[in-house]
């Protein structure tokens, strides 16, 4: 069940991007990041914290009242403690990398 960096982590009938990764991980602190970073029933994008950001920047309107920037540089750090000091599989380093390539490249940090 392999899926680089990039991953097949996007949406499948019948499947959320949040189900899909929550299935997919096994780490309890991984797991916990990606259900604060998917909301079940979003609306914006794919549902995700990144796509928040991206509609944010791009329009300037919060999403749900609340701005999700500052929520992102917080997963982000908290995404990179994940990867260095957990016990990852590889199936979880893969979606711990594509989730902060995610999330940089909406932050616009290199």
């Amino acid at each position: 069940m392999g899926g680089g960096a990039g991953g097949n982590f996007g949406r499948t009938k019948g499947s959320s991007k949040r189900e899909k990764l929550l299935k997919r991980a096994t780490n309890q602190k991984l797991k916990n990041t990606i259900n604060e970073m998917y909301r079940p029933n979003a609306k914006i994008g794919d549902g995700g914290l990144s796509d928040a950001i991206r509609h944010e920047i791009k329009t300037k309107q919060l999403v749900g009242g609340k701005s999700h920037i500052q929520k992102g540089i917080e997963r982000l750090k908290n995404l990179e403690n994940i990867y260095k000091k957990q016990n990852l599989n590889t199936t979880d380093k893969s979606i711990v990398k594509y989730l902060i390539k995610d999330l940089k490249n909406a932050l616009g940090v290199k």
